[in-house]
């Protein structure tokens, strides 16, 4: 016996038979030797054919998500693909001779025929579809290539993205109230690959009521040079001459064209506010950010620049009328390219200034950056007009551990008051980001070798009156006042050209202690000795659920005599046990003029945190005494909404806002959340407020569309339906898209749905087997379903009336029905099936 067995063991690998299961192990209950048909199950693997949502993945990377149709072969499902499928998924055209071929639309049933050592293997459980294919004949596409044939301009559009904030404060009995108002709108018009896109402003205060449209400009894309042509108003590039405003015409390659592994930034503003104070953030003389924040600490993340570069002018309005300004260095500095790729831009047109430039000349600029070996890249360019000419050389290295730097040098000939100078300035860059330790360090320090060198800015802008003292006041500063106050500053700052300037940015994460930051930079005037300064610095840390961060601002410039300093710090515990999600919040600041502190409650509610509360209650010392302050944000699918109420010793004042979006799109006119640049349109008709996953507060409407309002043009975009969220008359039969917009598309994300009832058939009048298929007649929109063992079938998107069709291997029946008034989430019939 012992003999035997080890005979069988060890012959037990020559065993051939392919995996079976007999349908007549299984046994229904109730009925004896009742018919079973599982024909599309009975071998290992096997599933019933049919279209499957597939995610695809060819040598191991995710490459697509789509509809595949799936038959059996071999006992097993097989998808039917065509060479089209696989040269979208990398395959090099020209792979072999028998695959060069075949037609586009030629279904491949056996991959390996086309390919050699080709395989394909499906994982049901999964939904994946994993394709091999040997490396000689996939295309050499870089890491995340998405191919141009797949790239959507989107559907026509008109749209508006607004954002509005006001207020109304009341400072003494007798002076009654004032009114401020603040809107910016960005619309624009879709037609095909064309955009036409403006962005313009509207204030209205005691001492200023003005309309203000910064720019307005046509826009599209072109795909073969994989580049953006502008014509209109906007910026030219700040990567090699500093940005300025134009009116005309520009052409420039497009990184977002280029896969993520072959592209190489708006800042965060930081500051202290020491009461609940209106900040105001301009570039370039414009409003580009304006809102109101409650006491303590605030970072702006959130900022949609005018050009790639220009000084942010940031003032703090607090809630007694006390204005502080400070300014916050912006330019994007890489200039790093990998080698072999190149970078340029060509623009032509005319000087464009806000600020009241003394000229507005015609101009021709060009710029060139390409990558070289050896880690370098060497760029320069050249601005030429009729009385300013530059050129500018410069070249970038990789240094591996110690980080990477560049040195450019510029030169200029201006003509000031006919008369013509000339300087130089020499550009040193470096930046370095030491992952082993959480450091980032960017440092970008700017010399200007002689007092003749004027950028073009400066050359235009000059103002021959020069401000020699000025008698900054502090204390409460109305609008005038301060738009004074901005305007003598700016023509200050014009009437002496810059020296030189060092800036610095650390960030540095300290594991479990916490997080710190520094933002710095300093810059020198020729014709006065004194400097501009400005520092923020910061810490954060978290201990048992407790946050606790402290900052440091400081601002000076030659023109404002005063030093303006603020030191504060902020604790923030936890409140759960008797509000959910709420947080107390402690915080205190010191200045130069004051100290002040505040004690209060915050947090969110109504379902994905909707909602947003804040509750202060504050004193300020120097006889300023008590304040406070409450604010609510709410979020919505159509928009977010703020309202707020703050008081200090002498001023009461009550403020508010809104921002959102509205999309007129060939479906509709939906209203959206605030818009980005690039927006999806969910499609899902009649599924009402069905939450688009991985998009917080973003629901389809009542018709089933819904505004995505950020998604990454040139690339996939996987956008999914929350199933959880649909009522009990629809059912969504592919819950996951994926969508490729081009640069301000809006593209279209279709879920097909099916409209009807959610049922459980019962079928009787008919022996039918377990595992028969069954759909409703002529109805493609339902969703199918397989018969149970008690002849049960569950069906959606079932219509009031028809007729269910079941099929199995050597029959069918049919059964009419009708619903009638029913109303539970999943009706029951009995139906019998001839």
């Amino acid at each position: 016996m012992l003999s035997l067995s080890v005979c069988l063991a060890l012959n037990s690998g020559f065993a051939c038979a392919d995996d079976y299961f007999d349908p007549a192990f299984i046994e229904v209950k109730g009925k004896k030797n009742a018919a079973v048909d599982l024909s599309a199950f009975s071998k290992t693997g096997s599933q019933a054919p049919g279209i499957y949502q597939s995610e695809v993945y060819v040598n191991g990377n995710y490459v697509d998500d789509k509809k595949i149709k799936y038959v059996i072969r071999d006992d097993r499902l097989s998808p039917v693909l065509s060479k089209s499928d696989l040269i979208e998924w990398g395959t090099e055209a020209a792979a072999t001779p028998e695959f060069m071929a075949l037609a586009d639309n030629a279904e491949i049933s056996d991959i390996s025929k086309a390919i050699p050592d080709g395989k394909i293997s499906f994982d049901f459980a999964q939904q994946r579809l994993d394709l091999s294919i040997p490396q000689q004949f996939i295309r050499k596409n870089a890491q995340g290539y998405v191919d141009p044939g797949s790239w959507d301009d989107g559907v026509n559009m008109l749209f508006v993205n607004y954002g509005y904030s006001g207020s109304e404060s009341w400072h003494d009995a007798k002076s009654g109230s004032t009114n401020d108002a603040y809107l910016n709108l960005r619309s624009g018009i879709n037609l095909g690959a064309w955009r036409l896109r403006n962005y313009s402003t509207w204030t209205d205060s005691p001492n200023n009521r003005s309309w203000n449209s910064i720019n307005t400009y046509l826009n599209r894309d072109i795909k073969p040079l994989k580049s953006q042509l502008i014509v209109g108003d906007s910026h030219t590039p700040s990567d090699i001459f500093d940005s300025f405003a134009f009116r005309g015409a520009q052409i420039y390659s497009d990184d977002n064209m280029r896969p993520d592994s072959l592209r190489g930034y708006a800042p965060v503003v930081r500051g202290i506010a020491q009461s609940n104070a209106q900040v105001t953030i301009r570039q370039n003389g414009n409003i580009i950010w304006q809102s109101y924040v409650p006491p303590g600490p605030f970072a702006v993340d959130d900022l949609y620049p005018t050009s790639a570069s220009g000084d942010l002018e940031v003032s703090v309005r607090e809630a007694d009328g006390t204005v502080r300004q400070f300014v916050q260095p912006f330019s994007s500095v890489p200039i790093m390219q990998r080698e072999g790729q190149f970078k340029y831009s060509v623009t032509v047109g005319e000087y464009r200034s806000t600020g009241g430039a003394a000229r507005k000349p015609s101009f021709i600029q060009s710029t060139g950056i390409y990558g070289m070996p050896w880690s370098s890249t060497i760029y320069g360019g050249t601005l030429l007009a009729k009385r300013y000419q530059a050129a500018s050389l410069g070249l970038g290295k990789g240094l591996d551990d110690i980080g990477s730097i560049s040195l450019d040098s510029t030169f200029a000939a201006t003509d000031l008051r006919d008369e013509t100078t000339r300087g130089a300035s020499f550009r040193f860059q470096y930046s370095k980001d030491v992952a082993l330790s959480g450091t980032t360090f960017t440092l970008a320090g700017y010399r200007y070798s002689t007092s003749g060198y004027y950028d073009f800015d400066e050359a235009n802008g000059y103002y021959p009156g020069a401000l020699s003292s000025g008698a900054h006041r502090d204390g409460y500063r109305d609008d005038a006042q301060e738009k004074a106050d901005r305007e003598i500053y700016n023509q200050w700052r014009y009437s002496h050209n810059k020296r030189s300037k060092a800036q610095v940015n650390i960030n540095q994460t300290l594991k479990t202690y916490g997080s710190l930051y520094l933002s710095a930079y300093e810059q020198q005037f020729w014709g006065i000795g004194e400097k501009e300064r400005s520092l923020n610095l910061g810490y954060n840390t978290s201990y048992a659920s407790v946050n606790y961060s402290m900052n440091y601002t400081y601002a000076n410039t030659p023109y404002y005599r005063k030093a303006d300093r603020v030191l504060a710090f902020a604790v923030q515990v936890p409140f759960d046990a008797f509000m959910p999600r709420s947080w107390v919040n402690l915080s205190g600041s010191t200045s130069r003029r004051d100290s002040s502190s505040s004690l209060g409650i915050s947090g969110t509610a109504l379902a994905d945190n909707q909602l947003a509360y804040n509750v202060q209650q504050g004193y300020t010392s120097h006889g300023q005494g008590a304040s406070g302050s409450a604010s609510l944000d709410y979020k919505a699918h159509f928009g977010e909404y703020q309202a707020g109420y703050n008081y200090t010793k002498d001023t009461r004042q009550v403020n508010y806002g809104a921002t959102g979006g509205i999309v007129a799109h060939p479906y509709g006119v939906t209203f959206s959340q605030p818009l980005g640049d690039t927006l999806a349109l969910v499609r899902a008709e009649g599924a009402r407020h069905v939450n688009v996953q991985n998009n917080p507060g973003v629901y389809t409407d009542n018709a089933g569309y819904a505004i995505v309002p950020y998604v990454n043009p040139y690339h996939r975009n996987r956008l999914s339906l929350d199933i959880d969220s649909l009522n009990d008359k629809v059912d969504v039969l592919n819950n996951i898209q994926t969508v490729v917009p081009t640069q301000g598309a809006l593209t279209v994300a279709n879920f097909p749905t099916a409209l009807g009832f959610k049922t459980m058939f019962t079928l009787t009048g008919t022996d039918i087997p377990f595992g028969a298929s069954a759909t409703i007649r002529n109805d493609d929109k339902s969703v199918p379903g397989i018969v149970d063992e008690k002849q049960r079938v569950y069906l959606g998107g079932v219509p009031e009336r028809g007729e269910v069709v079941v099929r199995w291997d050597n029959g069918q029946c049919t059964a009419p029905y009708h619903i009638g008034q029913q109303s539970t989430a999943v009706i029951n019939i009995t139906a019998v099936c001839r």
